[in-house]
């Protein structure tokens, strides 16, 4: 009976934990100044459409890198359903229904800021010591679906 108990209260503190686990925080919206990355999203979104984790709740996440080369940037484009926040979001979009966050560097080739601003609530991982003494221990799973990188040649003048 213990060895039933144990595991069944262990799922239970994890649900209640994580139905507590999100962060609200207002994004910038962002307009796509570079066609090629809807063009790219598109073809993502159409990809995820056809596998089993497919939902309209899926968040897509474009993470924009400088390399070593001058105008030239690793893109990864990647979609989840927990989308936890890193500190380098530069903002956000629409296309297909789905929000799209931008993190990592801005580029005024690609995206220009505008005066709005959006909410998202952004899974926040529990771990520490509640006000009982209970270690909590939050299995955070990387949910990351599909994950596409792409080097893009910019001009940064």
């Amino acid at each position: 009976m213990k060895t039933f108990i144990f595991p069944l209260a262990l799922v239970l503190i994890c649900l209640i934990a994580n139905a507590q686990n999100d962060k609200n925080d207002s994004l910038q919206v962002l307009k796509v100044e570079n066609k090629q990355l809807l063009i790219i999203l598109d073809s993502l979104i159409e990809n995820d459409k056809s596998c089993d984790f497919y939902d309209t709740n899926l968040v897509y996440t474009v993470h924009i890198q400088p390399t070593p080369y001058y105008g030239k940037y690793l893109v990864s484009f990647s979609s989840s359903h927990k989308i936890t926040q890193l500190g380098d979001e530069v903002g956000c979009f629409v296309t297909k229904q789905h929000i799209v966050i931008v993190n990592g560097v801005f580029n005024k080739a690609l995206f220009r800021k505008t005066s709005y601003k959006k909410m998202f609530s952004f899974y926040q991982p529990q771990n520490g010591v509640d006000s009982n003494g209970n270690i909590i221990i939050d299995i955070y799973e990387d949910d990351t679906y599909t994950q596409w990188d792409y080097i893009f040649n910019i001009d940064d003048n």
